[in-house]
């Protein structure tokens, strides 16, 4: 009972094997790999697992199994037995593979042998060692394909094929390289009337007189370009003035795309009282597309310059604003003065409108004249002052300074203004002179009158012949009159001092937009005459300036008066006469018809609008018997005398 008990607690453990046949790491690797192949994973097996197997007999052969139920077990061989079999089989093995080694060998020198044959397939690396010591020539060794009947046939098929393939093939080829050489002749012979066809016009151009220069990218399109744009432009105006010579497809010449716009112009208009009744234009030149190339060309340049004009007029306009110029709309308005005296609201309108627009056509255009010479004046006005940019860069420049000289715009607007304030001003002072002096002459008073609206208009030929820029065309010089000051004079002589060298007054009429007038001035010179009668010290200035018109008017019929006053009357009754004040009036002593009492009779002289009146008063009675008298004269001929109608009055 104690032995069965014991066995029940027994644990059953495998018997420790001797340290000898331990076994190593890489044994028990190599086993562990080995059930992995056999079984696969290690998870799977358990010890319970194996049992069932050995109890089953799957791990042994199940011919093993059997033989192993029906044959006896024989006797284990000996040691020497099986070392003699290991010994057999192994020079076996040795055999069969220096067999198999030399099969292979001469294997690789009979393929190479043939490969030999081709110079360029000979490699000596390809034979063994035995092989290259027999010294066997090189392509010496060849090899035959035995060709069967259905073979010939089938390569000789094959051939005929392959030659009509190739006949085909290189009448296709033909016929390719014939539309080729076809084509290339008709482009090229496009390509020669296209080039010959863009020559010409370029040569056009430039026996026209117009600048041509390459493209700086070399365009193969418009490998040139044309310079219409004046060369002494303003910048940007000077940049947009190149345009590229294109070649379209039939070889003719087309313009930039910018230049296709519709021409530009400066239109001028004369508005009076709100209604237009002027308009400046320029003869419509139709599209660019339907001209010429050197009239396209022409065309652009003066768009180009209208634009310039109207551009430069903008900009001075803004330092114009007190002379009544305003800008609405892209529109100058500017005041001036009705010309010739009359009494009307005018303006002159500048816009830069296209050179085809007609919608003013048929309206009034009573001052068409007028329109068109500003217009013309204007662009005159702008070509001078590019000619006058090149002459001044042509002179010697000013010595260098760290200033920098300030160039200023073109007077255009100024010459404008400044040409109507002086016209205005000289027209209307000449005109009431003129009046006046028909005045005085149907009084009975010699005078003479000369008028001049600007003293370098009327001794031009003397200014040109002394001009110091003689380099400069008379054009540009006659120009250069129209920028400076205006100077007209007028004089007309004293009524006292009639004869051969009689006494004057001058009235000298000077206009400029810009310091130091600013418009139109007056200035009076009066004669010595008239000095002794103002009693002026000789130190005192003889010449009077007057800002305005009416001004210098009013003077000039005041000195008049006094030298009616003072001198005519007072010489038909020298003794007679005196003053007490520098008025236009004069007292005259006479004897009195009642007991010898001496009368005094006084004349007052007023030259007023161009009316000369006389008025006579007496502390009694005058001859006509009464106490006063008047009479005016207004240039009406026929009417008596200014001395014998004083002397019907005075005694």
């Amino acid at each position: 009972m104690s032995d069965a008990a014991s066995l029940t607690t027994v644990a059953l453990r495998p018997w420790p094997a001797p340290t000898k046949d331990a076994l190593s790491k890489e044994d028990l690797s190599a086993q562990i790999h080995q059930l992995t192949t056999e079984r696969g994973h290690l998870r799977g097996i358990t010890e319970k697992a194996l049992q069932e197997e050995i109890d089953a007999g799957k791990s042994v052969p199940e011919d093993v199994m059997e033989g192993a139920e029906t044959e006896p077990k024989k006797d284990a061989p000996a040691a020497d037995e099986r070392l003699k079999d290991i010994h057999r089989v192994r020079n076996e093995m040795h055999t069969k593979i220096e067999w198999a080694y030399f099969a292979a060998g001469n294997a690789l020198n009979l393929v190479s042998l043939l490969l030999s044959r081709d110079p360029a397939k000979a490699l000596d690396s390809g034979y063994t060692q035995m092989f290259r010591e027999m010294n066997v020539p090189r392509g010496s060794f060849g090899i035959d394909r035995t060709v069967r009947i259905d073979d010939t046939q089938r390569e000789e098929d094959s051939a005929k094929r392959r030659e009509l393939v190739t006949k085909g093939s290189r009448m296709e080829a033909l016929d390719w390289a014939t539309d080729s050489l076809l084509q290339a002749a008709t482009e090229l012979e496009t390509g020669i009337r296209k080039e010959t066809k863009y020559w010409e016009e370029v040569l056009s151009i430039s026996e026209k007189g117009w600048s041509l220069q390459r493209t700086r990218r070399e365009a193969r399109n418009a490998p040139f370009a044309v310079r219409y744009g004046l060369p002494e432009a303003s910048n940007h105006f000077k940049a947009r003035g190149l345009a590229p010579l294109r070649m379209n497809k039939d070889g003719g010449i087309i313009l930039d795309s910018t230049l296709s716009l519709k021409p530009k112009t400066m239109r001028i208009r004369i508005s009076e009282n709100d209604k237009i009744v002027g308009t400046s234009h320029l003869p419509s030149q139709g599209g660019l597309g339907e001209l010429a190339i050197e009239q396209s060309i022409q065309l652009a340049r003066d768009s180009l310059f209208e634009e310039e004009l109207f551009h430069e007029i903008s900009m001075e306009s803004r330092n114009l604003l007190a002379y009544g110029i305003e800008l609405r709309n892209s529109v100058l308005h500017i005041t001036t003065p009705a010309l010739g005296g009359q009494s009307s609201h005018r303006k002159v309108l500048i816009d830069c409108a296209s050179r085809d627009d007609n919608t003013l056509a048929g309206s009034d255009q009573s001052q068409h004249r007028l329109a068109q010479s500003i217009a013309e004046g204007l662009r005159l006005l702008l070509a001078h002052e590019h000619r006058m940019r090149l002459y001044r860069r042509s002179q010697v420049p000013p010595p260098l300074t760290q200033i920098k000289r300030q160039q200023p715009g073109p007077p255009l607007l100024r010459t404008l203004l400044g040409l109507f304030s002086h016209l205005t001003a000289a027209d209307a002072l000449h005109s009431y002179l003129n009046t006046l002096a028909k005045t005085l002459k149907s009084a009975g008073l010699d005078v003479w009158l000369d008028t001049s609206r600007d003293a370098s208009w009327a001794k031009l030929t003397h200014s040109l012949e002394q001009s110091p820029m003689k380099d400069l065309s008379a054009i540009d010089q006659l120009l250069t009159l129209f920028t400076r000051p205006f100077d007209g004079t007028a004089t007309i002589s004293l009524p006292s001092t009639s004869g051969p060298q009689p006494e004057n007054i001058t009235i000298a009429t000077r206009t400029f937009i810009g310091q130091p007038t600013f418009g139109a001035e007056h200035k009076i010179s009066l004669p010595s005459s008239i000095i002794k009668v103002l009693d002026l010290e000789p130190d005192q200035s003889r010449q009077f300036k007057f800002p305005s018109t009416d001004e210098a008017q009013a003077y000039v019929d005041w000195i008049l008066s006094l030298d009616i006053a003072h001198s005519v009357i007072s010489k038909e009754y020298a003794g007679r006469v005196y003053s007490t004040d520098h008025e236009p009036r004069v007292s005259i002593l006479s004897k009195g018809s009642m007991k010898n009492l001496a009368k005094e009779d006084s004349v007052l002289v007023l030259l007023e609008k161009g009316r000369l009146t006389v008025t006579a008063t007496a502390n009694t009675s005058l001859m006509t018997g009464t106490a006063g008298e008047s009479f005016t004269w207004d240039g009406t001929p026929g009417k008596a005398t200014l001395k014998n109608k004083v002397r019907s009055w005075i005694a």
